[in-house]
């Protein structure tokens, strides 16, 4: 069923299903259903609430391919059918607003107004009879939706963020195709951006070259604006491309990632012009001898805590930190998850775990200097049975 939207074109199931567009076949979906519900089920959870907006819609992408403009939620009982619910309705037309983007033929717009959004949760639960209900993205939730929820519910709320993440953080074999894919086109954007590069050249003509690739080889734009980063400011690492011109022993630096059914990819590298002098080649090369050593001991098993040992290993053999004091940030065990969060497992910001086979994340060490600049090699990477494979390969060093 749809719950009643005032709204001038219908959007009903079967009128959305016509233009339903999904990345994988919705036996996939199903599956993903099946691995949450077996974990609710084994924590003695009613029914699920997933909550997610337009900046991290990765937990709904999962679930339900819906990406929103705003916020939106997921609900899943221990049976029955899945809902969606929404306030981000844009011209007041719910079809225009992704509702077609959704396998899930439960879909429920609301009003963008104070407390609409947490009253259909409300309403939802109630009919469902839940009394132990799993919760997951709360720090995306507002107050102005949390507190109306909790006054209007009688239910016990679970945080089953790390159950559910725990799931999704191993990709399936469609998944896997599908960050390939992506992987492909962000190595071939960056390869044409470096290939690019020239003396006179600006920031922006050489990110216009990664962007122009990445829509032209398929992807639905970047994950992220694409990086490019020369002269003095390089050192700031995070940047917009600007109309600076790129001159001889500059070191720039460059970040770009495809985006395709709301799956990512990653990628930085970076190039001086004409070749590193002996300051330049003494921080890269630390940043080499850092991704291949790292890299060569990741595989299911091995600790996050003991890559995190290594690389500290080699930041003090390395004297970076003592030579730039006060100018550096020098992090050769940064990583993030990578497909449709940036942030789940593994991070650094979670417990000590083991990698698994079929995690995919972002591998990116990195030392960025003050008036130096920035030293980045960064690859997606999966965890494979006896090691780790590149989503993003391409030659790692342009100095």
């Amino acid at each position: 069923m749809t719950a009643r939207y005032d709204s001038q074109v219908p959007f009903d199931w079967e009128t959305r299903k016509k233009y339903l567009d999904l990345p994988f076949p919705t036996s996939e979906y199903d599956s993903r259903v099946r691995m949450v519900r077996r974990a609710m089920e084994k924590k003695g959870i009613d029914a699920l609430l997933v909550f997610g907006d337009a900046g991290d819609p990765g937990d709904l992408l999962y679930l339900s391919n819906f990406m929103p403009f705003g916020r939106a939620a997921v609900l899943l009982p221990l049976s029955g059918q899945p809902q969606v619910m929404t306030d981000a309705v844009l011209h007041g037309e719910p079809i225009n607003s992704y509702a077609w983007m959704t396998w899930v033929q439960d879909f429920r717009a609301v009003h963008n107004a104070p407390g609409e959004l947490a009253q259909a949760i409300s309403s939802s639960l109630a009919k469902l009879r839940a009394k132990n209900v799993g919760l997951v993205g709360k720090d995306n939730m507002p107050a102005s939706v949390w507190e109306p929820l909790l006054s209007r519910t009688r239910v016990r709320w679970v945080d089953f963020w790390f159950e559910f993440t725990s799931i999704k953080s191993i990709r399936s074999p469609r998944e896997i195709a599908l960050l390939r894919e992506v992987g492909r086109i962000t190595a071939d954007a960056m390869r044409a951006a470096v290939e690019a590069i020239d003396v006179g050249k600006t920031e922006s003509e050489i990110a216009a070259v990664a962007n122009y690739t990445i829509a032209s080889e398929g992807g639905h734009g970047g994950g992220f604006p694409t990086i490019v980063n020369s002269g003095p400011k390089s050192g700031l690492k995070h940047s917009y491309p600007t109309a600076r011109r790129i001159a001889r022993g500059d070191m720039i630096y460059l970040d770009m990632g495809a985006v395709r059914f709301g799956y990512q990819s990653d990628m930085s590298r970076t190039v001086v012009v004409g070749g590193a002098d002996e300051q330049q080649k003494e921080v890269l090369d630390v940043i080499e001898e850092a991704f291949d050593t790292l890299t060569g001991m990741m595989r299911p098993g091995v600790r996050i805590s003991r890559l995190v040992e290594k690389a500290n290993e080699i930041a003090d053999a390395s004297g970076l930190k003592e030579k730039y004091r006060g100018r550096i940030y020098l992090g050769l065990m940064v990583h993030h998850a990578i497909a449709t969060s940036f942030f789940e497992i593994p991070s650094l910001g979670l417990p000590d775990i083991r990698l698994k086979k079929s995690m995919s994340f972002a591998f990116e060490p990195m030392a960025h200097i003050l008036d130096l600049g920035t030293a980045v090699i960064e690859d997606c990477l999966l965890i494979t049975s006896d090691g780790s494979e590149s989503f993003t390969p391409y030659e790692k060093v342009h100095w």
